[in-house]
């Protein structure tokens, strides 16, 4: 097996960046059509790959062949991989762009190894396990001039266009913070030996982390798959709970709404209160603190307050809204608005029965994933494109980083780096095996 070898890869991504668009079609019926590889075509890559179905899907690769069973009898004539790797060494010429659907430690290479040989990229959320990974994407990506987009899907409703223009408006007045909370937690687990139940090589799923396998017994809950799939984001070699998993989803509106940039502070607290050996808390606040912008778009500094764990915006529960028990909350001066994926509400009832909302300035989506597609195809950007959405990111993965350090961190955005807490540095990215550099 070859290791990633990134001048191996940066050196032939120059001539791959000076290709045509597209590469040349298999057959006739595809003209027209993007050659796409895809990366964890099940459950929410599963999702993803219905989401761009209608292009010629050329390679498919997941650890567990089980999982790709369904992808592979779907789509026939795609070439299958375990190893993202041989997928690149085996289909590079022959595919104009990549859906990244893997577990979060290993997001960033499978993208880095596209992004260097001049493919577009689609990756789930979070875009990156580590703020440093995040950093070197987004670079990575903006330096190619390559269409990218994060699955933060939920961006494409109109709701969320909704809630965005009312916030632009100026209606609620200045917004002095925003309270976000999710009531999901982590499903606890036990370390049960080395041995692994899974059916696949687990040396592969483990990729570029430099940990040894280890068995978990899973408790009962609604999410119903096997050890390690899904539950890896309850452990920090993996993921980043909570926050990592639902964070680009919930933040993701006040980012757009109040053009939220890089946050100058990051204060963290929360604690365990399940049984199991995970590593990630299921109660936790985050108190991230936005400079104040000016220009066009002027607004003061604010506030943004994460609570996860909770079905309101304090830990102690005592603070619900019917209706919402995961919600962002924006706090005017002369009102609030409460909103959800799917639906809002003004507050208090005084100032909802006086409010005229203002007039539809954002075009309805034509989809999280056509909207990446036709930019490809058409030319363009994406509206969660890796500079926005590598910022989103960022700023979720600080939260992680705050927790973790025990500690207030001041983070500088020009140099990527806390500034006044040296512990806090070794959170900020990680180590990779052998053979798994990027």
């Amino acid at each position: 097996m070859k290791p990633i070898d990134r001048r191996r890869f940066l050196a032939s991504a120059t001539a791959a960046t000076a290709a045509t668009l597209m590469t040349r079609p298999t057959s006739a019926a595809d003209v027209g059509r993007l050659n796409l590889a895809i990366i964890g075509p099940a459950n929410r890559g599963g999702a993803n790959l219905d989401g761009v179905a209608s292009e010629n899907i050329v390679a498919i690769c997941d650890v567990d062949e089980a999982n790709a069973a369904a992808a592979r009898k779907r789509f026939p004539n795609a070439e299958f991989f375990t190893d993202y790797r041989k997928l690149f060494d085996t289909v590079l010429k022959k595919i104009d762009a990549v859906v990244v659907s893997t577990p979060d430690h290993n997001h960033a290479h499978p993208t880095m190894m596209a992004l260097t040989n001049g493919k577009h990229v689609y990756c789930e959320k979070p875009l990156c396990h580590t703020v440093s990974e995040v950093r070197l994407v987004r670079k990575t990506a903006a330096e190619k001039k390559l269409v990218t987009q994060m699955g933060t899907q939920i961006h494409a409703t109109d709701n969320y266009r909704r809630v965005v223009e009312i916030v632009k408006s100026g209606v609620l007045g200045p917004i002095s913070h925003v309270h976000v909370w999710n009531s999901s937690r982590p499903v606890g687990g036990t370390r049960a030996g080395k041995t692994p139940s899974a059916k696949f090589d687990v040396d592969l799923w483990l990729g570029p982390t430099p940990v040894e396998f280890f068995e978990a017994n899973v408790a009962k809950s609604g999410w119903a798959f096997q050890w390690p799939h899904f539950h890896w984001r309850w452990w920090w070699e993996f993921g980043g709970g909570t926050l990592a998993d639902l964070g680009c989803h919930y933040m993701d509106l006040p980012f757009w709404a109040l053009d939220l940039t890089a946050p100058t502070t990051v204060k963290a607290t929360g604690r365990r209160e399940y049984v199991g050996d995970n590593t990630t808390p299921d109660v936790m606040q985050v108190d991230y603190q936005f400079p104040a912008i000016s220009g066009m778009n002027a607004r003061p500094d604010v506030k943004l307050s994460w609570y996860h764990g909770v079905s309101g915006p304090s830990l102690d529960g005592k603070e619900t809204f019917k209706g919402y028990g995961s919600a962002v909350m924006f706090v005017g001066e002369k009102g609030k608005l409460i909103a959800d994926y799917g639906k809002y509400t003004l507050l208090p009832d005084e100032f909802a029965k006086s409010f005229v909302a203002p007039a539809k300035s954002i075009a309805a989506s034509v989809g999280h994933h056509k909207e990446w597609i036709d930019a490809i195809k058409n030319g363009g950007t994406t509206t969660c494109n890796f500079d926005y959405s590598g910022g989103l990111t960022e700023a979720v993965l600080l939260g992680n980083v705050a927790y973790r350090t025990e500690a207030e961190i001041a983070w500088d955005a020009a140099t990527a780096s806390v500034t006044n807490v040296k512990s806090a540095a070794q959170y900020l990215s990680k180590n990779y095996r052998k053979g798994w550099t990027i």
